[in-house]
């Protein structure tokens, strides 16, 4: 099938993955986790794949060809997007999908990807993968206010739905007509250890990762949380990745302005690889997000067998742990639960090997192998419901 994916995508990521002689010509893109595995997963099914991405590094629109996948790349501007409503941004998504003759386009979030593919002249399925009342939530600001009303747009134009967890899916009920398709998240293979990892010697490497140093990511509160572990675990290390959390980045600034730095490794941002490295190294997986609409975070640590502590009513995150089967719940929003979540793994080291078992075994069900037939299906109902609407030569209505 010709599929169109118009989303924000890690391009030198997918580079990687399907032909690194072309990393070193290619925009940076805008990142976005899964788009890049999502692409590649569908070209080894033998589909034929246009990319339709934005970039922050260009000025107009470009071609790229990266291994099978024709990757049209529109600019992104740095500044004041959500004065016009993304409007440029909607509008060379919309143009670009309407160069190419395509099947249906797989559309991701509820933005300008989304918003500028509803707009054009092919079906489109909309994959929604945040929420942006929670999100206003826990960032109120103006921004935000914008992305919730482009959320609201593309609900009231989108015909064809799926949603990436069952939480998601609740929401969407309020808002939409019919019935809307849970499809996960996926991971590529590559992504899973082939061993179960050791869990039998001293819990001493604590990890989390978090894309953004805010309330809604929580990470204050488990740094508030960690100078008891270290008390009853001693030489234990908490190593933060992800952005905001470099040297001299937001998290560590906070952290000795209240005296919590002391054992922390300020890691900063790295690239999905590199996170997959520090995984192995690492003894406990803490996930302290107040509200997720998926997890992708969780999903990779439990792919690599970690044993996780995370939120009891964290969005997603409970289904994603299987309801506690799969990994310990706490409640993130206070400190002390999540150090004695910790302290309980760390003190039951049986506890942690049949977390990490079952975490690994739950991870599985969400390798690309395993969901991407979802999406083939609902890309065969689009395409035909749109098929079935046009009116045949010498017809009228």
């Amino acid at each position: 099938m010709r599929v169109a994916i118009a989303a924000p995508v890690d391009l030198p990521r997918l580079a990687r993955l399907l032909d690194r002689s072309a990393e070193q010509t290619t925009p940076a893109g805008l990142g976005g986790p899964g788009t890049a595995t999502l692409v590649a997963e569908l070209v080894s099914r033998g589909h034929d794949v246009t990319l339709v991405t934005l970039s922050r590094e260009i000025g107009r629109p470009v071609h790229r060809r990266i291994g099978t996948v024709d990757v049209l790349i529109g600019p992104y501007r740095p500044r004041h997007r959500a004065r016009d409503v993304f409007r440029q941004e909607r509008d060379v998504v919309r143009t670009l999908l309407d160069s190419v003759d395509i099947d249906v386009v797989h559309a991701h979030w509820t933005y300008e990807f989304a918003l500028g593919a509803l707009a054009g002249r092919h079906p489109t399925l909309v994959t929604v993968r945040d929420w942006a009342p929670a999100i206003l939530r826990h960032q109120p600001d103006a921004y935000r206010m914008v992305r919730l009303s482009m959320q609201y747009r593309c609900l009231a134009k989108a015909r064809h739905l799926t949603a990436v967890s069952p939480y998601i899916a609740d929401r969407l009920r309020r808002w939409c007509r019919g019935t809307t398709t849970v499809v996960p998240n996926g991971l590529p293979t590559a992504a899973f250890r082939h061993e179960p990892p050791r869990v039998q010697q001293p819990v001493r490497r604590l990890l989390s990762v978090n894309s953004a140093f805010s309330k809604g990511k929580n990470t204050a509160t488990l740094l508030r949380a960690f100078p008891a572990i270290r008390d009853q675990l001693g030489d234990v290390e908490l190593t933060l990745i992800g952005s905001g959390h470099g040297p001299g980045g937001r998290a560590e600034r906070w952290a000795r302005s209240h005296g919590l730095a002391d054992g922390v490794v300020f890691a900063g941002f790295m690239s999905a690889e590199q996170v997959l490295a520090v995984m192995d190294t690492a003894d406990v997986f803490v996930a302290p997000t107040l509200e997720e609409s998926f997890g992708m975070t969780v999903l990779e640590a439990m792919a690599r067998g970690l044993p996780v502590v995370a939120g009891r009513s964290s969005g997603a995150v409970p289904w994603l742990l299987d309801l506690g089967r799969a990994g310990e719940l706490v409640d993130v929003r206070r400190p002390k639960p999540i150090s004695q979540g910790v302290l309980r793994l760390a003190r039951n080291a049986d506890l942690r090997a049949q977390l990490s078992q079952q975490a690994l075994a739950r991870a599985r069900l969400f390798a690309w192998p395993n969901v991407v037939p979802a999406y083939e299906a609902q890309y065969e109902q689009v395409a035909q419901s749109a098929s079935a609407l046009r009116v045949p030569p010498g017809r009228t209505v």
